[in-house]
């Protein structure tokens, strides 16, 4: 057996572990919790596992896209169809979602082969089989693939889509720039926070990767031919809205979050008042009912342009207050994210909810901190691992095996960072985990050979001198 293979077999078997560990975990929590929550898993009412769930079933039930639970099942439009189109067929054929879980870890176990090869050209085979191992045994990869989340999914295909697009021998520039393009809006179809995701990139390659002496015509018509397979790819879905709902969105969960989210908190923390009362504020500007976000497509024009004149109303502290938000986004504890699922399930889940870190940073509010550190205390220790993988990504935008491919990496992840906004924690981080490890690596093993270089070149002195 070739270094090679082992290096696979390794792979797969910490997967299987980490993985399946999970699966195992999960399923005893919710064996022997007696709830109706953890009767649900591995798609528990109180996640978003939930709705893919429900997805599916009414996919193959009633052959509709609908997130009702009973007749009549109205067409939907709030969730996207790519992660239910991937659970249907299983539901169909064994009644059940577990045999979701077992593709869940086949598909981590190829996507850390992906992400091995990715990081084995950038910082050698050593380095780059620490990061998967790493990468295999964060709380989010193992929660992703042990619960019908779509982040599983979506890191594969957003993987895959990197992998060609830098580190494919594919000759042809217009095919890989198509083919990529058509991935990056399948990512879309399993999760639409990468629905603007071509604005930031295409500028961030000429600016960040591409050196402009090779700059010519061929890379506009590949940027051009990239953006068509994108928006041709995402066109029978807007289609489709438009036939049900009268409307060309993707999906409705755009407006609803920046209505929920970025407009009003910032209200609060502008007005000084609670949350609730800023909801209400805004619904009262916008002429809806008060109470909760309504994710009817039909608010969803008004919620958009009521959200945007209040941002728009103080541009400049919106964007100070927006970008504090980056801080839980880099540094949050998945750790803490699994076990909000595991308690979920048990039959406490319905506590009150607890301050969060931002909450405590922005604006900054000491006894709030004090009952963050007190409650999570447990996870500082992933969330200073965290601090640190930032820094070293941020050194390597200087210091890095190979600096380019570190800035467009971390213009990725700042475009996630950016729309995650306010509602930021470890789950809305995993997308571009693998791109924080290897830039993070990159810049550690650049910063390492260096320094022993630098032993080498001293101590060779010190011999000579004598």
């Amino acid at each position: 057996m070739t270094g090679t293979r082992k290096m696979y077999v390794f792979l797969f078997a910490v997967t299987v572990l980490t993985a399946g560990g999970s699966i195992l975990y999960l399923s005893y929590v919710a064996h022997t919790s007696d709830t109706k929550v953890a009767s649900e898993y591995p798609a528990p009412s109180l996640s978003v596992a939930y709705d893919s769930a429900i997805g599916a079933i009414n996919l193959v039930d009633h052959g509709v896209f609908s997130r009702s639970t009973t007749s009549p099942f109205v067409p939907d439009m709030w969730r996207t169809p790519g992660h239910p189109f991937f659970v249907a067929p299983f539901y169909a054929i064994f009644g059940n979602f577990y045999p979701v879980l077992i593709a869940q870890v086949f598909i981590l176990f190829l996507t850390v082969i992906l992400i091995f090869k990715m990081a084995k050209r950038v910082i050698g085979q050593k380095w780059a089989l620490v990061l998967s191992v790493l990468y295999l045994f964060l709380p989010t990869t193992m929660l992703s693939t042990s619960a019908l989340l779509n982040e599983n999914l979506f890191v594969f295909v957003f993987v895959i889509a990197l992998y060609i697009f830098f580190f494919s021998e594919l000759k042809n520039i217009y095919v890989r720039w198509a083919f990529t393009g058509f991935l990056f809006a399948l990512t879309v179809y399993i999760r639409p926070a990468s629905m603007y995701f071509l604005l930031f990139f295409i500028p961030a390659y000429f600016a960040f990767y591409m050196p402009w002496s090779e700059f010519s015509r061929k890379y506009i018509f590949a940027a051009l031919i990239m953006i068509a397979a994108f928006l041709g790819t995402l066109a029978p879905w807007c289609v489709r809205n438009k036939i049900e709902f009268d409307s060309w969105q993707f999906a409705s969960t755009g407006p609803f979050f920046l209505f929920r989210q970025n407009a009003t908190q910032f209200y609060e923390g502008y007005n000084g008042i609670s949350n609730l009362e800023a909801r209400y504020a805004l619904e009262d500007m916008a002429g809806i009912p008060r109470g909760p976000v309504p994710s009817d497509p039909k608010y969803s024009a008004v919620m958009q342009k009521v959200a945007l004149e209040v941002i728009f109303a103080h541009p400049f502290r919106y964007a100070i207050w927006h970008l504090s938000t980056f801080i839980p986004f880099f540094t949050s504890s998945g750790a803490n994210d699994y076990w909000v699922f595991v308690n979920n399930m048990g039959p406490n889940y319905n506590r009150p909810p607890e301050p969060s870190l931002i909450q405590a940073l922005h604006p900054f509010k000491f006894s709030v901190l004090i009952i963050v550190l007190k409650n999570h205390g447990w996870t500082l220790l992933e969330n200073i691992a965290w601090c640190l993988i930032a820094l070293l990504v941020l050194i390597g935008l200087w210091r890095s095996k190979n600096i380019q491919l570190a800035r467009i990496f971390f213009a990725i992840v700042l475009y996630f960072a950016f729309v995650t906004g306010p509602g930021a924690h470890a789950r809305y981080r995993v997308p571009v985990e693998p791109l924080l490890l290897i830039s993070a690596f990159s810049a550690a093993s650049y910063l390492w050979e260096k320094r022993t270089r630098t032993i080498s070149i001293s101590t060779g002195k010190t011999e000579s001198s004598k």
